[in-house]
């Protein structure tokens, strides 16, 4: 298997989005680094609001909701599970919890807006991805004064834990056009990313950037029979990870690679502890065979 970095010109300077080419490797096993990067790598996100003084129309719960779904700095190495802490069994103490603050009020003559950056934390290290989020406006003379609980959280638990805005995969996409062939227009103008250039003097057709094909389809049905070959190459798959700003996007791979690596290992683990006990115990060795003679026996009755 091999991992080649390929450019992402819309966000070049972003460590928010990453776009790289898996090669001799199977969708089985993208999908499994999909799946555990929305539902198994941890990412803080605030899990209990105390609302001390509330005279907005909005409600408490509105409130608190919206504060949730906020995304957090999550790049913390020495902060546990909740379920995982030691120190106090779940209950939830300094070394799994943040506590975080908000205090404001309007004055008697204008109307403001609180965002993100207006939440404090105890711990410096914890803070919004983006300052500008709005959470909710503020009329004249109104006041919000709560305290937060934020800890760290998986995507399985709830989607606010959820590291990611976006992530997906596709075939790498193989785009041959047939020499000599005359195109008109309309067959460039039916590509929905815009990757076929028309020219004009020759009634030909350029490829500007075939890495942005999804695969669709719709050159191979607007042009003549076999005149575009659009075809996938299965060795190669195109992976996109887009982060929502709790952690860079290669810590997310790489924390779910690690995760996906593990999982491996317990399972043939497993299996070899499996393959042992049944070699050692004949009672299980048993319940195995006759467990497969009743399938058979059900397979033949159908």
């Amino acid at each position: 298997m091999e991992v080649r970095q390929l450019p992402f010109s819309q966000y070049s300077d972003s460590h928010l989005i990453n776009r790289f080419i898996i090669t001799g490797t199977e969708p089985a096993f993208a999908n499994a680094l999909r799946r555990i990067i929305l539902a198994e790598v941890p990412t803080i996100a605030i899990e209990e609001v105390i609302i001390i003084e509330n005279t907005l129309p909005l409600f408490d719960e509105y409130i608190a909701h919206r504060l949730g779904l906020i995304p957090l700095n999550s790049d913390i190495d020495d902060l546990n599970m909740i379920d995982e802490c030691e120190n106090c069994d779940g209950a939830g103490c300094s070394q799994c919890t943040i506590g975080l603050g908000l205090t404001r009020e309007s004055g008697q003559d204008a109307t403001e807006t609180i965002y993100s950056s207006d939440l404090e934390a105890s711990d410096p290290r914890v803070y919004a991805a983006s300052d500008t989020i709005p959470i909710m406006k503020m009329g004249k003379g109104q006041r919000l004064i709560l305290e937060a609980i934020a800890r760290f959280g998986t995507g399985k638990e709830h989607a606010k834990f959820q590291p990611v805005s976006s992530v997906g995969y596709q075939y790498m996409p193989i785009i041959e056009i047939r020499p000599g062939t005359k195109f008109t227009k309309e067959v460039a103008d039916a590509c929905p990313r815009e990757i076929l250039e028309f020219d004009d003097k020759n009634s030909s057709i350029n490829l500007s950037n075939p890495l942005k094909c999804n695969l669709c389809m719709e050159c191979v049905v607007a042009a003549e029979k076999d005149s575009i070959i659009v075809r996938e190459d299965k060795n190669q798959i195109i992976f996109l990870v887009e982060s929502n700003g709790s952690l860079p996007v290669e810590n997310i791979v790489i924390k779910a690679a690690d995760i996906l690596h593990g999982k491996a290992e317990d399972f043939i683990e497993s299996l070899h502890t499996a393959s042992e006990e049944y070699e050692t115990d004949p009672k299980l060795r048993s319940k195995i065979i006759s467990f497969e003679r009743i399938a058979i026996q059900k397979e033949d009755e159908n």
